[in-house]
């Protein structure tokens, strides 16, 4: 499996069939480490590669996501306070409040609390998971291959 089949699997494909269920907090799991896995697919390290996770999760904010990520991230380490706490305990940090809708405070902090819609958190996801897969598929981006033989037993 390459990088460009991985993406559209299992970064793009399966994210979309939890948001079609309503699946919301497994969605905001998926998509924290997609941000991370997308970093994955834009350096130059092997795929496994140890201690990468805030660098990766960083890179592909910076190169994947409107320039609003970056601020809030400045702000407020999202790593650290959004994917981090939702890898360990499947709840963002008490400063981030998520709600499944309201797009016009997406990204906006109130005081120190910052506010994310996870429906716009979806779109923008998608949008950044398309550029990922156009970078790939042009070939601006290297296809690492991904040998997790353990991927191709969900193979359908």
């Amino acid at each position: 499996m390459d990088s460009a089949e991985f993406t559209n699997r299992f970064l793009i494909s399966e994210v979309d069939k939890m948001h079609s269920a309503d699946v919301q907090l497994h969605l905001l799991s998926a998509i924290t480490h997609g941000i991370e896995t997308a970093g994955a697919l834009l350096d130059t390290l092997p795929f496994k590669a140890k201690g990468q996770g805030k660098k990766r999760f960083n890179l592909a904010l910076k190169k994947l996501f409107r320039k609003e990520y970056l601020s809030a991230n400045l702000k407020l380490d999202l790593y650290g306070q959004l994917r981090s706490h939702m890898a360990h305990c499947m709840l963002p940090a008490n400063s981030i409040l998520v709600v499944s809708n309201k797009p016009d405070k997406h990204l906006l902090f109130e005081g120190k609390l910052l506010h994310i819609s996870l429906e716009q958190l979806y779109i923008d996801y998608r949008c950044a998971m398309q550029l990922l897969l156009k970078t790939l598929e042009s070939g601006e981006l290297k296809n690492k291959k991904i040998a997790f033989e353990n991927l191709h037993s969900l193979s359908k």
